[in-house]
């Protein structure tokens, strides 16, 4: 188990600037950094960063930085070193700069990103694409992207796909593939492709709730928020929340004019011209999906769903031609439709301080108090707390004074059920 995070601070191991050919002789930066950010995104292929500079040595000039740099960043919560991350960076821009008197020197903001990207941007993939699509993403993250760090595929895919890909870059091509696989475990097939500190990752957003929800992997990432009390974290067993928001709690419009209730796919074979009719129907189905907790209660009652949810909202038209191997894509769309507008519902911001262990993918618990000042329930939201996955992550380090900084952390937390019945 690891040992209990107690406060915000930091330990910088490592903030170097070098050239991209010349990685002889970086200059420690660590000093000029009055502030740095890291974002982690389910949603976006690379790890982005921005780091604020107080330059009083005139780095941007005589060094110089012409955005043909990296910066290498390494950085752990005391008590977790084992668990300290590490990521380079391609300068991407540098920001406008602002002279300041009081500091004799200049105020700027640097844009960096993984490395893949800047390859990302320089290359056009001209090629057929036939095979799995899970092989296909390896495939072009070794031979085009050419990066060495772990692509990581727990989820994979079912089907064939026989496609011509024409002048798409590397992660447009691979987003094409995401958009088309369909998982042969989990119903939703709700594919992301991400960046974390473990790698790159393809899954569906299904296995990491299900996959992450294990005892063994939350251990001990147990977050609660304790404003009424103001609990010192040093008393506490468990990780504290600094601020927590509900951003969406339902959305039934929504839910019901994209079809998430009732749905119809019709599939035309471009060979024959026959057409097949696949439906969605929610309250049918909907025992299929996996969320993080293993009670998970639907988003709607049996009630509201026979009253709205009897009649297809929306049909979608799928092409399809007999003449090449299943791909499985019509059969799919009406649970992914589904899954992903619940995972809209439900939905948390969350700050908490800084956690070198934790990063975008992993699922924790958060203890929500109940607000009727009641001890019912052990006084925990009955609805609200539980299992979420961390969806979007950004890591926030200030230079105070001197030696001391500070790390807090911005987390997005997506569950798309309840805890308990209705």
């Amino acid at each position: 188990m690891a040992q209990t995070v107690v406060d915000n601070s930091v330990i910088i191991k490592s903030l170097k600037l070098s050239k991209l050919d010349d990685s002889k002789s970086p200059i420690d930066i660590t000093p000029q950094v009055v502030e740095f950010s890291v974002y982690e995104d389910i949603k976006f292929p690379v790890i982005r960063a921005e780091f604020i500079i107080a330059d009083a040595n005139d780095i941007a000039s005589t060094f110089p930085i012409i955005c043909e740099e990296k910066i290498e960043v390494e950085f752990y919560t005391p008590g977790l070193e084992s668990a300290s991350v590490k990521y380079t960076f391609n300068v991407n821009s540098v920001g406008s700069c602002s002279y300041q008197t009081q500091l004799k020197g200049k105020l700027y903001v640097i844009e960096a990103i993984s490395q893949e990207f800047a390859t990302n941007a320089s290359k056009l993939i001209n090629e057929k694409h036939k095979g799995n699509i899970s092989d296909l993403i390896s495939m072009v993250c070794e031979n085009h992207l050419k990066t060495k760090k772990q692509v990581i595929i727990n989820d994979p895919t079912k089907g064939n796909e026989d496609t011509l890909i024409s002048r798409l870059r590397p992660f447009q091509a691979i987003d094409f593939h995401r958009k088309r696989a369909v998982s042969k475990k989990y119903e939703s097939s709700s594919y992301v492709f991400f960046e974390n500190k473990r790698g790159f990752n393809f899954c569906t957003i299904e296995y990491l709730l299900d996959s992450g929800s294990s005892q063994e992997k939350i251990n001990d990432k147990r977050f609660v928020l304790d404003t009424p009390n103001n609990t010192n974290i040093r008393n506490l067993s468990y990780r504290n929340i600094i601020a927590l928001n509900n951003i969406s709690l339902a959305d039934n419009t929504t839910k019901m004019t994209s079809g998430s209730l009732n749905m119809r796919v019709k599939r035309f074979d471009l060979l024959t011209g026959t057409v097949e009719v696949s439906s969605y129907v929610n309250k049918e189905q909907q025992s299929k999906f996996k969320f993080s907790s293993k009670t998970a209660t639907p988003i709607n009652t049996s009630s509201f769903e026979d009253r709205y949810g009897k009649t297809p909202a929306i049909s979608l038209l799928v092409p399809y031609s007999s003449e090449f191997q299943e791909n499985y894509i019509g059969g799919s769309l009406g649970a992914k439709h589904s899954y992903v507008n619940k995972l809209d519902q439900n939905l948390f911001y969350a700050h908490i301080n800084g956690d070198t262990e934790i990063t975008v993918g992993d699922v924790i618990t958060i203890d929500v108090p109940s607000t009727d000042g009641g001890t019912a329930g052990g006084g925990k939201d009955r609805l609200l707390q539980g299992n979420y996955l961390i969806s979007k992550l950004r890591h926030i380090v200030k230079n105070l004074s001197g030696l001391q900084r500070s790390h807090t952390m911005s987390i997005e937390l997506i569950k798309g059920s309840y805890e308990d019945t209705i």
